[in-house]
């Protein structure tokens, strides 16, 4: 009986998963004829029928079902093996997909990338900036490696690690700033708060650190980026709250008053997120480590 193989097991899986032989041949980039004859030889080899054919969608049959689930766990072993001989080799190297929300990308990244740059040379950064819904998702479908986030956020199975907390502060337009030096949480008309819309999870971090009350009515004066709303505010529309990190040039014009809080200060978390079976877990602690040796939060400098 001769043994099944790698591209087998990986072809029962994309089948599997595709629920067809002409998509499953896409997801594995070989013909149509190719993934039906490797799949032959994989019954061949067992001696056991592991599709049921003849049919709109493709199922697999008991047997086929309880071999795919050996194949995942068997192919997850060959990668965890292959991903500890290249760490050992050369840790962070080559292709990483990092997702990164909008409300830290442009503000943090600039930062870190040159550290990151310097401390591992042969590592290809790929950069994915989406709201923490979207970013979520794509990890949970593989789509990238890790994200950048900022919680409290749900995401269910996978693990979060915090790399430092970060203080919200007050912007508003000087010409009509009455509070001089810090701010209360009691400073904060309602009426005159301007928010991101829906989605982005700095609204809820923002209400929820500041105990404020979103109105629906809110919804008419949001904005998609923290640049809409500092200009918004630089043109006297009203007032927002902001991150840190956004707080300082060139990111606010000289029109724009920040204001720290008064203690307790409220906050929103920073960390990394991935998935809980992620092979480079380590890597991803290594990279944890270096962010938090090498950035600095504003107040910090």
């Amino acid at each position: 009986m001769s043994r099944p193989t790698l591209r087998q097991l990986g072809y029962l899986i994309a089948l599997q998963d595709a629920k067809s032989f002409s998509d499953a041949a896409g997801l594995s980039n070989v013909t149509q004829s190719t993934l039906s004859a490797a799949i032959l030889d994989l019954e061949e080899a067992l001696q056991q029928r592991l599709v049921n054919r003849g049919r709109k969608n493709i199922t697999l049959t008991a047997f086929g079902e309880e071999t795919c689930e050996a194949a995942r766990t068997i192919l997850r072993d060959v990668d965890h093996l292959l991903y500890r001989a290249q760490a050992i080799k050369s840790p962070l190297c080559g292709p990483l997909r990092l997702g990164v929300i909008p409300t830290i990308a442009p503000y943090f990244l600039p930062h870190i990338m040159p550290a990151l740059q310097e401390s591992y040379p042969e590592l290809e950064l790929h950069l994915y900036e989406d709201i923490s819904a979207r970013l979520v998702d794509k990890i949970q479908h593989n789509e990238i490696d890790l994200a950048l986030m900022a919680f409290p956020y749900k995401t269910p199975d996978m693990t979060q690690l915090q790399l430092f907390k970060e203080p919200f502060f007050l912007a508003c337009p000087k010409s009509k700033c009455t509070i001089k030096s810090s701010a209360s949480l009691n400073d904060i008309d309602g009426d005159q708060l301007l928010l991101l819309e829906d989605g982005h999870c700095l609204r809820d971090h923002a209400a929820e650190a500041c105990k404020l009350q979103i109105p629906s009515t809110r919804k008419a004066y949001s904005a998609t980026s923290l640049q809409t709303l500092i200009q918004m505010v630089n043109n006297g529309m009203g007032i927002t709250l902001l991150p840190e990190m956004a707080t300082h040039a060139p990111h606010v014009p000289e029109n724009v008053n920040i204001l720290p809080f008064k203690n307790p200060k409220p906050m929103r978390e920073i960390g990394l997120v991935w998935k809980n079976n992620n092979l480079r877990r380590e890597e991803f602690l290594m990279l944890a480590t270096m962010i938090k040796k090498r950035y600095k939060t504003p107040h910090e400098h």
